[in-house]
C-alpha cells in the first residue's frame, strides 16, 4: 500500500494548481466546523481507547475539515472537498473490514486464475487457494488478495479522471470501472505465476506486477474514451 505516501503530495499540487479559486474566495468562518471538530476530537478518544489506527486517521481528517470550516466557511470547504476525498486513499486499512475481504477475495482471484489457464489449455487442479499446475503448486495467499490492486488502481482511476474529464461524475465512473480491473488484473498475475513459477517471487514477480498494473492504467483510458462516447450517443 506504498501508494499512500503519493496521496500527500498529489494533494499539495491539486491545491496548488486550483489556487485561483481558492484565492478568490473571501472567508466566511462558520461555527459548524466546532462541530466537525468535536467529531473528530470523539473520534480520536475512541481510537486512543483502542478502536485502531484507522480511526485516529479519520480523525485527523475531520479535524482539518473542521478546521476549514471554522475558519473559511462552506465555500472554502467545498472548493477543497475533492483533495480531501482523495486523502482516503492513504489511510490504513480497516481491520474488520479488511478480514472480511480478504479470504472471499482470495477464493475469487484463484477461481479466475484457474479458468483463464484452463482456457489457455495449461491443466489446473484448484484446491481452495491453491492452484496445482503440472505439480507446482501456486498458494493464493492472504497478501494477493487484490485489495492492494484495487486502492492503487482506485486512486490513479480518480486522479486521472479529474486530469482528463471536466464531468466530475467520471472520477466516480472510473472509480467504479477500477474494480472488476483490479480483480482481473491480480487473478492474471496469479495465473502467471502458476504457469511460469519463475515469476511467483523476486524481482521477475515485481516486474510482472508493475506491466500488468500499467495495462490496468491503460484499461482505464479506454474505459473513459468508451463512456464518453455512450455519453455523447445519449446527449445526441
Amino acid at each position: 500500500m506504498s501508494h499512500g505516501f503519493l496521496v500527500p503530495i498529489v494533494i499539495l499540487w491539486i491545491v496548488w494548481r486550483e489556487r485561483g479559486r481558492w484565492r478568490a474566495l473571501h472567508a466566511e468562518p462558520n461555527l459548524w466546523g466546532f462541530a466537525l471538530l468535536g467529531a473528530a476530537a470523539g473520534v480520536q478518544f475512541a481510537g486512543v481507547l483502542g478502536a485502531g489506527l484507522f480511526a485516529g486517521s479519520v480523525a485527523l481528517l475531520l479535524s482539518v475539515s473542521g478546521a476549514v470550516l471554522c475558519l473559511g466557511g462552506l465555500e472554502w470547504l467545498r472548493v477543497l472537498a475533492f483533495p480531501l476525498v482523495l486523502a482516503v486513499f492513504m489511510l490504513p486499512k480497516l481491520a474488520v473490514v479488511y478480514n472480511q475481504l480478504t479470504l472471499p477475495l482470495q477464493l475469487l482471484a484463484s477461481r479466475i486464475a484457474a479458468g483463464i489457464l484452463t482456457f489457455a489449455g495449461i491443466g489446473v487442479i484448484r484446491e481452495g487457494n491453491i492452484l496445482d499446475v503440472g505439480g507446482h503448486r501456486v498458494a493464493v495467499v492472504e497478501a494477493c488478495n487484490g485489495i492492494r490492486y484495487l486502492l492503487s488502481l482506485g486512486f490513479m482511476a480518480v486522479v486521472f479522471a479529474y486530469l482528463s474529464d471536466s464531468k466530475p461524475w467520471m472520477r466516480l465512473v472510473l472509480l467504479g470501472a477500477a474494480v472488476p480491473i483490479a480483480i482481473l488484473a491480480n487473478a492474471i498475475r496469479v495465473a502467471a505465476a502458476g504457469w511460469l513459477p519463475s515469476l511467483e517471487t523476486g524481482v521477475p514477480h515485481a516486474v510482472c506486477g508493475l506491466f500488468i498494473f500499467v495495462l490496468c492504467v491503460a484499461s482505464l483510458m479506454l474505459f473513459r474514451q468508451l463512456f464518453n462516447k455512450v455519453y455523447v450517443s445519449y446527449q445526441s
